[in-house]
């Protein structure tokens, strides 16, 4: 079960809080001014979901390009199997920004050697291309 609480209901009852995630398997999220952020949950069930991203990682999409999500313990690793890139980051975010980086990148080099593209990296460039015309008309 999960719930949601504010940071100054946290505060003023950490103590039965971190009882109650740790006895009764019950998670919250924390708020501040309506927005997620913090979470409380048991640690064998963090340490499961640590376990999780480190071994396979979680499927994701950054503008559409299916990725995975793995954690090594200290730094977010993204990764995808179309264009072969990847991010890292010491957050979930930054490894994101990272990864959209490398995409941007990825593409503005391929087109300015479009014309001399072997076939697989024409199609990654194809693919990109349509994901940047696809963000571009959502932008509209």
């Amino acid at each position: 079960m999960q719930n949601t609480i504010s940071i100054a209901q946290a505060r003023e009852g950490f103590a039965d809080l971190v009882n109650r995630v740790t006895f009764g398997r019950e998670r919250f999220v924390v708020e501040r001014r309506g927005k997620p952020v913090a979470a409380l949950m048991n640690a064998f069930e963090y340490q499961q979901i640590m376990e999780l991203m480190a071994e396979g990682g979680i499927n994701d999409q950054i503008h559409g390009i299916p990725v995975r999500v793995r954690f090594d313990g200290e730094r977010y690793f993204i990764s995808d199997d179309v264009v072969d890139l990847y991010g890292v980051g010491d957050t979930i975010e930054n490894a994101r920004e990272d990864y959209w980086l490398a995409a941007q990148e990825t593409y503005f080099d391929l087109t300015a050697h479009a014309d001399k593209l072997a076939p697989h990296l024409e199609q990654q460039r194809a693919f990109l291309r349509d994901i940047f015309l696809n963000l571009e008309q959502k932008q509209l």
